[in-house]
């Protein structure tokens, strides 16, 4: 098998991110099974004997790829460079921020891990491909409707336990942050950051990845690259081989693993958002590609700017749109979440607005989420119970989606401003699957995230 899927998942995969690139795969593809060299429709897919010819498949992957080196749709409508010179040239020009003092600094970056461990655990156990119905049914059969805390693990009424690998994230039973490749990220940038003060390369995440991670703690993009990481072949050039990662058996290049793993960019770069992008980019480019890098860089740009003066919704939003082009499909998602809200003041009947816009994505994709968590930010209205709540409401990715918006939001708020009651019961630990941190304080870790901050870090 070629890492995280067979041929057959990536043949399907690949056809729906080349489309939504805005190649013209419905032209290249052949559905007639007389034709020459012949390619199904992926909803096709399924009807044909030989789709379990594995050999089958792997020519239909290899052939559908080609169409790369044609050009993108003339009616395509969204400009999506992957360059970081390009994509800031793209960009909108970013608000004035005004920088904080070292007091006002380090509150903040407490709000901001404490709230996004506390935040990620709140939606950890409820990550079952459970969309909003589905959670408000739970929710309201355990008597938690609107969600106000840590979600009970068994619904009696239902005869429905949430995952049973997330008990300790469970009402009554939060004792410690859980392993959660969300916080591992978080993680694994400080370590890169401390092993590499002079700058990291893109190659420098993966090695970093085969350093202190297992495979089988990445998903989607990350755990493709990995699989593309370990299987180097020496007798060829190393770095070239690293570079072709983003593309190579990696429909899930525009997947959510950027959003999830910039935080740290934006914590050691207040009030600086082109630093935070910059470091973003270098990140996420080892293994994603467009609005999966964009994922990122607006996560670190948002960061950046709550971790201002006065920040408020529509400067951290505004941060992180001044991250991305301005003519990306992220950027739509963004600007038609915020206009839903203005419209309608209703969190529900925005999320509503969400799935049926975005709800033929993928589980792990990034404009969903990274809708939602638009939604939980304007919605939130800078109340960290609110604002991280409605996140997981919303559903979809809801660990992904809960933590990033407890960060953000955190990170505007400052640790006096986040109730007790969230991070209190983590009694002040992680216990990580990262090799070289393993069972850690949260304490400790802001304390080394606000180190590289006071040495300058710059990539």
């Amino acid at each position: 098998m070629p890492g995280y899927a067979n041929f057959k998942t990536l043949y399907k995969e690949e056809y729906d991110c080349l489309r939504d690139e805005g190649y013209d795969v419905e032209s290249f593809v052949q559905p007639s099974p007389d034709a020459e060299g012949f390619l199904p429709f992926p909803n096709e897919c399924d009807s044909y004997s030989e789709g379990e010819d594995k050999e089958f498949w792997k020519r239909a992957y290899y052939n559908l790829i080609k169409v790369r080196g044609s050009q993108i749709r003339a009616d395509y409508p969204y400009d999506e460079p992957n360059d970081y010179d390009e994509i800031m040239a793209k960009a909108p020009k970013a608000p004035t921020l005004e920088p904080l003092s070292d007091e006002e600094y380090t509150s903040r970056l407490n709000g901001a891990f404490y709230g996004r461990c506390a935040a990620v655990i709140l939606g950890k156990p409820l990550e079952m491909g459970m969309n909003r119905l589905e959670i408000k049914e739970y929710l309201e059969s355990v008597g938690e409707y609107p969600l106000n805390d840590y979600v009970s693990a068994y619904s009696r009424k239902l005869d429905k336990r949430l995952r049973e690998d997330c008990i300790y994230s469970t009402k009554g039973n939060v004792k410690f942050a859980q392993s959660d490749d969300d916080i591992n990220y978080t993680l694994l940038a400080l370590l890169l950051a401390e092993k590499h003060p002079n700058g990291f390369s893109s190659a420098d995440v993966g090695w970093n990845w085969l350093d202190n991670i297992s495979y089988h703690w990445c998903w989607c993009a990350s755990r493709q690259a990995y699989f593309n990481m370990v299987s180097l072949d020496d007798t060829k050039d190393i770095d070239a081989q690293i570079k072709e990662i983003p593309y190579k058996l990696n429909p899930w290049r525009e997947c959510i693993d950027g959003q999830i793993r910039t935080d740290f960019w934006g914590y050691i770069h207040p009030a600086d958002i082109k630093a935070a992008a910059k470091d973003a980019h270098r990140d996420c480019a080892f293994s994603l590609t467009k609005n999966g890098i964009y994922g990122g860089m607006f996560v670190a740009g948002a960061i950046a700017g709550a971790m201002s003066k006065n920040p408020s919704v529509d400067l951290i939003i505004k941060s992180g749109l001044s991250a991305i082009p301005q003519n990306c499909r992220l950027s739509e998602a963004v600007k038609l979440v915020c206009g839903w809200w203005n419209e309608y003041k209703d969190w529900v009947k925005v999320a509503d607005k969400v799935y049926e816009k975005y709800g033929h994505l993928p589980f792990a994709a990034t404009l969903n989420n990274m809708a939602m968590v638009t939604l939980g930010i304007v919605a939130g209205e800078l109340d960290y119970t609110k604002s991280i709540t409605i996140a997981t409401m919303a559903g979809i990715d809801t660990d992904c989606n809960s933590g990033t918006v407890g960060s953000i939001v955190g990170a505007a708020l400052g640790i006096d401003n986040i109730p007790a009651r969230w991070y209190e019961p983590l009694n002040d630990t992680i216990k990580s699957t990262v090799a070289s941190v393993g069972e850690c304080r949260i304490s400790d870790i802001v304390n080394r995230i606000y180190h590289q901050k006071k040495i300058g870090y710059h990539c």
